[in-house]
């Protein structure tokens, strides 16, 4: 996912104000991103416990994120970093709102969010597995915009503006954690331009759902458009380029993902299921660049990037594409508390993907103190492992420019923290604590003077959250 700065980047010049205000007016429907459709009671209202009826079918909900994170050693520079989040929506069951029988089975969702702060990966760690879930460009920026026709018990069909994190690559077991890398992986974030359709930015595309694969068993495809970010150079920031949200682009060819579920249903409201599994590929039909290999238009030479010889032009590869797997359990299970346990896995070519292999697993214990089945402690780690044409590019700089820097070889973060309940659940304080072996991947210091590897993170964290 690309990164960028705070609140002090640029803003007033190449702004577009009618897109701001598009964001801005959205932002006033409160709503969190993954609120479930609303049905029909006796009053034709029935919201998530999250959201707030407005009337017949309309649901409105809003959350606050405020956190800080202080790098205690190791990374980019040692520091503090603050940055607040709003989510706000809509969410409108059509055929309850409007009484049409023509239109039951429809709905109609509208999220975006305000961010403001400075980005803790981009200026203190320099990892590739974001320190936070919540960090992207300082803006009023439009998410999710769609409508749902649901067929009961066979499936559903959704399509406008689109994020794949928000039903993809899953594992509610790890919905705890503050790391991005938790939710939609760095292999796939570093993989797709732009980052993929996932949090900042959504993208125009149609998602199909056969089955129950929230709650039972089913099968998810999804189709959106290839680069988020729009038509950008390779110098350019996309979230900058797409700033509000409003591009709703469809370039860089197409991403295509597909997703097998099977799992037993969940044996109450708020508990977690007993077990899950999911497997999914996905294919992305755009054009990648080479990691080692030149377009060998010069004639004599190594056909290596790294060669001063080289023209300098990476070799092109038609597509990509990959695989994974995500395995949930509940290991135990009392009246008010349960642990869950998870794992996720997944593999790409190594000739055009920074990060060839990824997995990350760990355990949520919901319940962890008598008294307080609403509190979370969290524990996990994830690992991103370099493929083989990045770490033979960088032997190849090495050997033919006589130096020693370190080879990029793996990021590795472990994260802990508890997500204390307060007010009916309606306010949480989480302290965090994680550790981020070789960020970057292992990429040289460049500013030490020596040759060797950005040293390990030690990052503290604070995350305050409201929800109305």
């Amino acid at each position: 996912m690309a990164q960028a700065g705070g609140p002090g980047e640029s803003g007033s010049r190449g702004r577009q104000p009618g897109r701001a205000l598009v964001a801005f007016a959205l932002l006033l429907l409160p709503a969190t991103p993954r609120a479930e459709t609303a049905g029909p009671e006796a009053d034709g209202t029935d919201c998530a416990e999250e959201a707030l009826s407005i009337g017949r079918g309309t649901c409105l909900s809003a959350s606050v994120i405020a956190e800080s994170f202080a790098n205690l050693q190791g990374g980019l520079r040692r520091g503090i970093t603050g940055l607040g989040r709003g989510a706000a929506g809509l969410n409108v069951d059509l055929g309850a709102a409007t009484r049409s029988a023509a239109l039951a089975g429809w709905s109609l969702q509208a999220t975006a969010f305000a961010i403001y702060g400075r980005q803790p990966s981009a200026t203190l760690t320099g990892s590739l597995e974001p320190v936070s879930n919540a960090e992207a460009l300082s803006t009023l920026r439009l998410s999710e915009l769609w409508l749902e026709r649901r067929f009961g018990g066979a499936g559903s069909l959704r399509f406008g503006q689109l994020t794949a994190d928000s039903e993809f690559f899953i594992a509610q077991a790890a919905s705890g954690f503050v790391g991005g890398t938790f939710g939609w992986p760095a292999s796939l974030a570093t993989a797709l331009p732009s980052g993929g359709p996932a949090y900042p930015l959504a993208a125009p595309g149609v998602r199909v759902a056969l089955g129950d694969p929230e709650e039972g068993s089913g099968l998810r495809l999804g189709v959106y458009g290839g680069d988020p970010g729009g038509r950008h150079g390779p110098d350019t920031d996309p979230q900058r380029h797409n700033r509000y949200g409003t591009t709703f682009s469809t370039a860089g060819g197409a991403f295509l993902i597909l997703e097998g579920v099977v799992g037993a249903p969940a044996p109450g409201q708020g508990r977690p299921r007993p077990w899950v599994a999911r497997l999914g590929g996905w294919v992305h039909t755009g054009r990648f660049d080479d990691l080692r290999r030149d377009d060998g238009s010069v004639a004599g030479g190594s056909g290596l990037l790294a060669d001063p010889a080289s023209s300098g032009v990476p070799r092109r590869h038609a597509g990509n594409q990959g695989a994974y797997a995500v395995g949930e359990v509940t290991a135990w299970r009392s009246a008010t508390s349960d642990i869950s346990l998870f794992a996720r896995i997944s593999a790409a070519p190594g000739d055009r993907n920074p990060l060839a292999f990824y997995a990350d697993g760990g355990l949520a214990w919901h319940g962890p103190v008598p008294g307080r089945p609403q509190d979370l402690a969290s524990l996990g780690i994830a690992y991103a492992r370099t493929g083989g044409a990045g770490r033979a590019a960088d032997r190849d700089r090495n050997a033919l420019a006589g130096l020693d820097l370190p080879v990029r070889d793996g990021e590795l973060t472990a994260e802990a923290n508890y997500d204390l309940s307060l007010r009916d659940d309606r306010f949480h304080i989480q302290p965090v604590v994680q550790w981020i072996r070789h960020p970057g991947a292992g990429i040289p210091d460049e500013r030490s003077g020596e040759d060797r590897r950005l040293r390990d993170a030690l990052v503290l964290g604070l995350r305050l959250r409201a929800r109305l």
